[in-house]
Parts: structure tokens; sequence; C-alpha cells
């Protein structure tokens, strides 16, 4: 094995966790403010702190990375320039970005900020890496669920920088790919708000459990491949977590980077006796060495982190104080550790330092900050004795750092004659977009104007070998990418692509930053899919400017931000979802196996289809969104054609016929949602 030089990049949700980074030998940590990061609920930093943060960092030669990772709104464009321009300012040694209007800005106004872009970006092939260096991004993180191989691959065929997470906690949706939180509790988790719905309870039949919910990755055993390869960065998950699981972390990649090349295998085994104090979830490979793996569902325990120590069985009052104790358990804890406590539920969580400890009736109990239930769930995360005492970063006084973004006006975007017009012309119309390949068969008793249809691995073959049969004009049908594109697809689509040319099909959802590549030279007609998150006009004149002709609204998007972003463009440039069963986990671990239920119910009732292919299992709710009645409101504004999506559904001749009835009357849907439509994405008070 050759060793290169590979950089350790720590989390920091608080000053103690940086402190902590920092003090067990990070190289470089990662942060954000209270805006437009995908950890909200952290305490992040403020601007001052953030400018000491960057001078203190080039004194030490430490490296400071800004999360900027997530989607914002055309309405926020005016704050998100001012930070920006904060930032060039500062000089952070990179922005970490998700937002494809974020990149466009950068490159206008700010090109003295590197540009990392995040694993929410859903980046998974050479080519999507390759795509990205197009437009100055200098290292991209990539997705968690890809395979050594694969990420070798990726090495192998492209020059950027990259990134590749090595511990902490997992999504069981892909990444940047999940909607359930923000479909059932407006928390996007594309703005960082998300509510961790993989984690909660829900029922199938007589059972309950946390189905989706993941243990924690754990890479350290393959961190020699990882730098014999040549990954730029390792990365550990955990900006929502304690500066006791930072301090664990860090020492233990730490130890394994610098003394496996003389210490070999009792390196590595040293790392994994420091992480058995970090606190956390039990630990897995996920899809690192085995796709087929499953060992990284957690269905049977608790879902927090740290120390389970069990259930509490037993509750006191003593002089106004409460107390309890916790049914057989075998870890201790003692004075000023801190537990966290979890409702049976999994809806309430709260922490607290212990005080007191005292023997009553042959029990343990321990004092409490507050009133607990039976069988709420404790969980050991932090000791008293592991609390080292790092250097402070930040000093106490901050007077002599005063930069803040201030609140200027953004430039006035100029709109390229490119983007005003295309070449390529759709109709407007109705849009039928399908999963399945039998029911273009089906909706043969209403023909919509144009046919979406899903590129399934099934779909595929069907097509394929029913080409001659199908009663639709190929002009008629636009083939849509799956979202989620990982290396080792990409010489099977290259042969999917050159069946679907040598047919005349000529009209393209993408999905995924990966898929553009392989046709940006063809002469087909590019559209920009929802997944490709277009929700303010600096990110569509970037995906106008990158090939596209036409774009998918996200689903997640509501009609003012719609209506204010789409107003610099011509409107033949929009297509927009007015009815779905919006996919809510997109799920491409092999689990499929692990359910032999096709229903969940949530602890508000609400009720969820499991919906399994050959490639993903995807989860989407019982009740579908629509804004059928709002078709006149879309018309008004120029938007004209439009999407009823089906994909998902075993779709039924008369279902079909009453839908599409609806939309010529414009009707209002019973038993449906609006999802965002009215009320847009949450916004923290």
């Amino acid at each position: 094995m050759s060793f290169n030089k590979i950089e350790l990049l720590a989390p920091a949700g608080t000053p103690d966790a940086l402190n902590a980074a920092i003090g067990e030998g990070a190289d470089a940590v990662y942060f954000g403010f209270k805006d437009f990061n995908a950890r909200q609920r952290a305490k992040n930093f403020s601007y001052r702190e953030t400018e000491v943060i960057i001078e203190k960092f080039k004194q030490i030669s430490k490296k400071a990375y800004i999360t900027l990772n997530t989607i914002f709104e055309d309405w926020e464009t005016d704050r998100v320039y001012n930070l920006l321009k904060y930032l060039s300012l500062v000089k952070p040694d990179a922005v970490i970005v998700q937002d494809f209007g974020i990149i466009n800005i950068i490159n206008k106004y700010f090109n003295n900020l590197k540009i990392h872009a995040s694993t929410q970006m859903n980046v998974s092939s050479s080519n999507g890496v390759n795509f990205l260096s197009k437009y100055n991004v200098n290292r991209v993180v990539l997705s968690r669920e890809l395979s050594f191989d694969e990420i070798k691959e990726i090495r192998n065929n492209t020059v950027s920088e990259l990134e590749v997470f090595v511990h902490g906690a997992l999504c069981i949706s892909a990444s940047g790919l999940c909607l359930f939180s923000s479909y059932t509790d407006r928390k996007s988790a594309n703005r960082g708000y998300c509510v961790q719905s993989c984690r909660k309870i829900y029922k199938s039949g007589k059972k309950n459990g946390p189905y989706f919910s993941t243990n924690d990755l754990m890479l350290i055993r393959q961190l020699p491949h990882l730098m014999d390869i040549g990954i730029n960065s390792i990365k550990i998950e955990g900006r929502m977590r304690s500066a006791n699981y930072v301090a664990q972390t860090v020492k233990a990649y730490r130890y394994v980077i610098d003394n496996y090349r003389n210490e070999g295998e009792d390196a590595i085994n040293k790392g994994i006796s420091i992480l058995n104090d970090d606190m956390a979830r039990n630990k897995t490979t996920y899809l690192f060495q085995n796709k087929n793996n499953t060992d990284h569902l957690m269905t049977k325990q608790k879902s927090g982190t740290g120390i389970y120590l069990g259930i509490v069985n037993k509750i006191k009052k003593i002089n106004n104080d409460f107390y309890f104790s916790i049914k057989n358990s075998s870890a201790s804890c003692s004075i000023n550790d801190i537990l966290r406590t979890q409702s049976i539920d999994g809806k309430k969580r709260k922490s607290f330092k212990i005080k007191q400890i005292i023997k009553n009736d042959n029990n343990i109990f321990i004092k409490s900050d507050f009133k607990l239930d039976i069988n709420d769930a404790i969980y050991l995360i932090s000791r008293a004795e592991q609390k080292a005492k790092y250097s402070h970063v930040i000093p106490k006084n901050l007077k002599n750092y005063k930069r803040h973004p201030g609140n200027k006006l953004a430039p006035f975007l100029k709109i390229s004659k490119k983007n005003k017009s295309n070449d390529y012309k759709l109709k407007n119309g109705i849009y039928v977009k399908l999963s399945f390949f039998k029911d273009i068969f089906l909706i043969q008793a209403i023909k919509p104007d144009k046919i979406i249809l899903t590129l399934t691995v099934k779909n595929y073959e069907e097509l394929k070998w029913n080409i001659n049969k199908i009663t639709f004009k190929k002009e008629d049908i636009i083939i849509n990418f799956e979202p989620f594109f990982q290396q080792s697809d990409v010489e099977d689509l290259k042969r999917k692509i050159e069946f679907l040319l040598k047919n005349n099909f000529k009209d393209f959802i993408l999905n995924n930053l990966g898929q553009v590549n392989l046709l940006i030279d063809k002469k087909v007609n590019l559209i920009a899919g929802p997944y490709l998150y277009s929700f303010n006009r600096y990110s569509i004149d970037f995906l106008l400017n990158c090939g596209f002709n036409y774009i998918v609204s996200p689903i997640e998007n509501n009609k003012k931000n719609l209506f204010d972003s789409t107003k610099f463009f011509s409107k033949q440039n929009w297509i927009v979802t007015i009815f779905s069963f919006p996919e809510l986990f997109y799920i491409i671990s092999k689990i499929n196996k692990n359910f032999d239920f096709n229903e969940i119910t949530d602890n508000k009732n609400n009720l969820f289809n499991i919906v399994k292919f050959d490639e993903k299992l995807t989860v989407i709710p019982e009740k579908p969104f629509s804004i059928i009645d709002k078709i006149p409101l879309l018309k008004k504004h120029g938007i004209e054609k439009l999407i009823v999506d089906f994909s998902n559904i075993q779709l039924k001749k008369n279902y079909y016929k009453n839908i599409l009835n609806s939309v010529f009357k414009y009707e209002i849907l019973q038993n449906t949602t609006r999802f965002n439509w009215n009320d847009g994405f949450y916004r923290f008070k």
C-alpha cells in the first residue's frame, strides 16, 4: 500500500465541539451559521465567532469550511448574496453548498471563494464530479451510498478533490432525496430542519418499530484503503453531537492516520477501542464493502444515540424532586454524567446532567430535572470523567471582530438570450407520469398530451421488447431518469441511452448531474427534473445555462416562490406537477426482504405505502398531493405544461379516468394535501 496525505475533517455544532476537534488533531473543521445550513438545530456560530475562527485557524494551519448546504428560495436571494459577500471578506478555506444558485452567485461575483459540493447534491459518479468541475467546484463530498470499488473508480476518472464520510449517522433515504419530514411537518431536510422521520416509530398490523432507523457508519478499518487510492479528505458526521463524541472520533481516526504505516492492524484496533466511548449507535460499514448489506438497519432497538442504559421502571418524588430507577441496567453512570431520555413513541427527548444518585429500597435512583414516564428509554451521552479541558479557539472578547453581512440588494440578474427561449418545443397540455410500463396501455382511454415514463430496470426491458407495440408516438413519450445515479450504473445507462436514441426518443428528464454529460452533446431535449431543486432565479439560470431547455418545478415548491422565481424567464420553460404521490423515502439499499408488509402508520394515523422495485424501495403517502383546482391560476401565469403523476401506485382504469376528468374540470379533490403549495417551507421564528 502507498499512503497519500489525507485530511481529517471534523464537525462542530458548538464552540466546545470545535475546541475538542482541534485539541484532538483535526486538520479541518466544518461548521455553519443559523441560516442556510443542513443542521439548523445545532447551536452553530455567529458572524463574529466565524471571523475569529478563520483568523485563528490560519495561524495554526487548520482549515475552516463553512456549510451553506441547503437550498434557498427566491425571496432570500439578497440574504444569500450578502452572506457570500461577508465570506469573501473573511476568507474561509471553502464553502460547502447544495444549491446551484450559490454556485452561480459565487462564480459571478465572489470567485475568490472555493466551492465544495455537499453530499446533499447526491453526486455518486465521476460524471457528476467532472460536470461540477466545469463550474469551479474543486471538491465533491461523495454520496454515502457508494461502495469502495465505486469510489476507487471515481477517483481514477477525475482530478477533482474527493471527500468521503467515514463515521457518523446515516440516512435511510439516498443523499438529498428525502421528502418525508417536509411532507408531514413542512420541515424540509433540504432546508436543514429534518425531524428524523426515519427514526420514528411506525405501526404495521399489530407490530410497531423504527423500521427505517439506521446504525452509525464506521469505516475505520477501511481507512487505509481510502488513503491508498488518494481520497483527499475523510469526514466525520456529527454537528448535532456532543463535544465528547467529536473528541473520541477525531482521536480515533487521527491515531490510525498517523500510526497505520508503522503499526498496521494494531493501530486500527487501538482506534476502535477509542471509538467504544463515542456514545453513538451500533456500527455498520453500510454499502461500502457489500451492496447487498442490510446490517445498517437497527429496527429491533431504540433509535437514540449514546449508550442505552435501559427503561425507566420506577419513579419517586422526594422533597418535590423527581427520581427514577432503570430496569436491569448493566451500565453505570456517575455524578455530572449527561443522560438523555426518550419517550416510548420517540417524540419527546430531553437531556440533563446527573446531580444526585441515591440508594432507596434496594434500587439506585437518579435525580432528574423533570418528571419522566414509565418505559422512557435512558441513554448515557457524555461521561464527566471524559471531559478534557481543551484550549478555547474563540476568545471571550470579540469586540475587534465586527464584520457583518449587511443588507445590500443583490445585483440584478442578467438573463442570457439563450435562457429566454430554446430550439426545442414541448407542447402545452397534460403530461401523465408512470412508473410501470404496462400502464401505457391502460391510459389509452383518455390520451394525455405527453407520457413521462420512468426508466426503471423492468421498464427498460419491457420497452425494449415491446418497442413496436406502443400505440403512442415516440415524440409523445418523455423518458424520466431516476434521481440516484451511481458509478456502477454508468456503462449500463450509456447502453440504454444508445438504444433510446436509436429508436428516436428525444425528450429526457434528468434528475442527477451525472446524467448530463451522457446526453449534453446529443441532439436531444434536456429537461431538469424536480430533484435538481430549482427554487430561485440563480439556480434556474444555472440549469438553463448548463444546457437544459425546460425545468420541472420541485414538488416542495410553493405558489409564491414559483411565480417569483420564474418571472425572469420564459413561461414556456416551466413544467409543474399538479397531482402526485410523492416519494418520501428513496431507498437504494437491498432491504426489500426486511418488509413483509406493504403499509405503515405513523403516530398521527397517517397511512403510507411501501413500494418495492428491483433497484429501490420507496415510501409514498396514502393521501396524494393535488393542486388540480389551481390550473386556472397556473395558466394565468403562463404555465401550461402540467404533470399528473401516477408513479408508484397500481393504477386502475376508473381511477385514472376520474382523476383526468377532474383535471379537465379543475376540481378540488377530496382527501388530498396541498403539501407546501400554500404555506411554503417552515420558517424558524
